[in-house]
């Protein structure tokens, strides 16, 4: 797998939002109930962040076909790729790069695999070691222990783009900007800290067919080399 993808999807190594004073439970069109959220003290939500997380928690599952272009801190272009996605909440996805390298990164909930056919090598990641320093985790986890890390600007009062920024300074994302058209993900701009841009521009965007289970598990293919990284419980 290209290295630059796979930094930019599992922790850019494969982190979201948030801190400011508690807003009030009385914004009409975003309730607690809606966004499954507990009251909790330590745990201040943006109206911003509020408005992101409602967006979000509409995607119980989807699908897209995405294209991915790839720009250095100098603004040249290095990279354009092309696949398909899937995501279900919480925690599981599928992500297909067809070209120009095929390449596969699942996630099962717990374990993130990724597995490049060319070089025969399959790694296995620990979830909460690679996606909880990842914006991308937001998308497919809706709990307050997500959300925590991060902080959300909208980036204007009509505007259907939202600014994820990490709170901790060494995180190697610098932020992450999300932008809807109705109830699609249009695109994810994804810069790190080295001043790389990586710009996903989905199509096809569906989050009403049902996914089946069987894209959030990996079977280890045979004559690979496996490279398991995974904490040790």
């Amino acid at each position: 797998m290209n290295k630059s993808i796979l930094v930019t999807l599992i922790a850019l190594s494969v982190s979201t939002l948030m801190t400011a004073p508690m807003v009030s439970a009385k914004i009409d069109s975003i309730t607690n109930t809606e966004l499954n959220v507990k009251a909790q003290p330590s745990i201040a939500l943006q109206v911003s962040a509020i408005e992101l997380r409602s967006k979000l928690n509409k995607y119980q599952q989807f699908s897209a076909n995405f294209h991915q272009q790839v720009i250095d801190n100098k603004g040249r272009e290095i990279q354009q790729a092309t696949g398909l996605m899937k995501m279900r909440q919480p925690n599981q996805f599928n992500w297909v790069t067809n070209e120009p390298d095929e390449s596969v990164v699942v996630s099962d909930g717990d374990s993130v695999w990724i597995y490049n056919p060319f070089v025969e090598q399959v790694t296995a990641l620990s979830l909460n070691s690679t996606m909880a320093q990842s914006p991308l985790w937001l998308i497919a986890n809706q709990s307050d222990e997500a959300w925590s890390s991060f902080n959300v600007e909208k980036v204007s009062d009509k505007s259907q783009s939202y600014i994820v920024i990490p709170k901790d300074p060494k995180n190697i994302t610098r932020q992450i900007t999300m932008t809807f058209n109705k109830n699609a993900i249009d695109n994810l701009v994804i810069e790190d800290s080295q001043g790389q841009i990586s710009t996903f521009t989905f199509t096809q965007f569906d989050y009403l067919t049902p996914i089946d289970n069987t894209n959030f598990t990996f079977e280890l293919p045979v004559d690979v080399d496996f490279d398991d990284q995974r904490e040790v419980k």
